[in-house]
């Protein structure tokens, strides 16, 4: 992959992730948190965030774990665990997507898509890890 590409797609996943995870903190925390359960076209999605609202602990961990790996993926030599730290959450908002709202799978889509092709472009950081 072009070097320069991959830094700007690095850089921009990472603050994605470090702006969306802060945003949704406040949210939780100061902010109103059933507004993330409005505006969904799809039957049964309001009722799903809520329920994920409802655990007090789920949305925090997702948000903190976004933010760390922004932060990761913004520190020198650090980007490949970034991206495997993001890759859960890259997976979940896919299957968001697929399952739950395809309205947004376009969006959910692009999700995991910038963040497999971070994990294409670190290939040589993992191959160690499986074997190949």
């Amino acid at each position: 992959m072009n070097p320069k590409l991959h830094t700007a797609l690095r850089i921009l996943f990472a603050l994605f992730l470090i702006v969306s995870g802060a945003k949704h903190l406040y949210t939780v925390y100061w902010g109103d948190p059933t507004i993330m359960a409005t505006g969904y076209p799809e039957a049964g999605a309001e009722a799903f965030v809520l329920a994920v609202l409802a655990t007090k602990f789920l949305l925090p961990m997702i948000c903190t774990t976004k933010l760390i790996a922004g932060v990761l993926m913004l520190l020198p030599k650090r980007e490949p665990l970034g991206v495997l730290v993001a890759f859960p959450y890259s997976v979940g908002m896919l299957a968001w997507g697929v399952f739950m709202v395809p309205s947004h799978l376009l969006i959910m889509g692009g999700i995991f898509a910038l963040n497999a092709l971070l994990v294409y472009a670190n290939w040589s950081a993992y191959k160690a890890v499986v074997g190949a």
